[in-house]
């Protein structure tokens, strides 16, 4: 795009389209176990969003990624579309939906930010002035080199739900990218559950029982507030579930394809 550099898109398949948004930080690799099992029945787009991976576009707020996004669609001719997004990337998904109707033909939101409680305390004390860049470089250093190792060694399932299989420190490649997006989902976060209610597709809300990035209460609360929403609520799963649960996903997509009104331009 003209001015705010290019983002990488992995294409593959045939069909309706479905655009795959990771979460904060993360690429496209994320989301790999679903785009695998889409493809047979879908033309699918799987981005590193602004700011991450391959993309030469700087990070934005939601609103402008958003925008970003549709004319990305429209330049592939790849709408109406389905829009998958995990955590942080529904909040793009949502104003995707409501600012350009006519581009999404359905959402599936995945541990999605957008509901009540979705933004927790820690996530304004990673935003805060001046203290929240080292904290958050703390934060992703202890939730992918720590972390793993504690649910492993501790045999802590539920927190084995919510972070990395194993220990790593590429988080920290990100940390900027991540820092200005605490920024902009705090100073956003009233503006974007302020929009749900125009959301007009058809919305599946994907939650894990014992998220603890986005508690399950926050994905009630998303899902009550979308004027065509069914939760679905995934028994034992945490946050990550595009590596847990892509199944369910998967199965999530597949209803809003088969469902009338919401099939894509091939």
């Amino acid at each position: 795009m003209a001015g705010t550099g290019s983002i990488f898109v992995d294409e593959s398949g045939s069909g309706p389209c479905v655009l795959l948004l990771h979460g904060q930080p993360g690429t496209h690799e994320h989301l790999s176990p679903v785009k695998d099992l889409l493809t047979g029945r879908a033309r699918v787009l799987s981005i590193d969003r602004p700011g991450y991976g391959r993309s030469d576009a700087p990070t934005s707020p939601p609103g402008h990624q958003a925008a970003q996004l549709v004319e990305l669609l429209g330049e592939r001719e790849a709408t109406p579309a389905i829009v998958v997004a995990h955590s942080y990337a529904s909040a793009v998904a949502l104003l995707m939906a409501a600012d350009h109707p006519e581009a999404i033909a359905g959402l599936v939101l995945v541990a999605g930010v957008g509901g009540r409680g979705s933004v927790v305390w820690v996530d304004r004390v990673m935003a805060a002035p001046v203290v929240g860049g080292p904290i958050s470089s703390a934060s992703l250093l202890a939730y992918g080199l720590i972390a793993p190792v504690v649910a492993h060694l501790g045999g802590r399932t539920r927190l084995a739900t919510n972070v990395p299989v194993t220990p790593t420190t590429w988080l920290l490649e990100s940390r900027g990218t991540f820092l200005a997006e605490q920024r902009f989902l705090v100073e956003h976060e009233d503006a974007i559950e302020a929009r749900r209610r125009e959301v007009r597709c058809p919305v599946v809300v994907i939650q894990g029982e014992v998220d603890d990035v986005v508690p399950l209460s926050a994905g009630r609360d998303l899902a009550m507030n979308l004027p065509d929403a069914r939760l679905v609520v995934l028994p034992g799963a945490g946050h990550l579930l595009p590596r847990d649960e892509p199944r369910a996903i998967a199965a999530a997509v597949s209803s809003l394809l088969e469902a009338p009104g919401t099939s894509s331009r091939t």
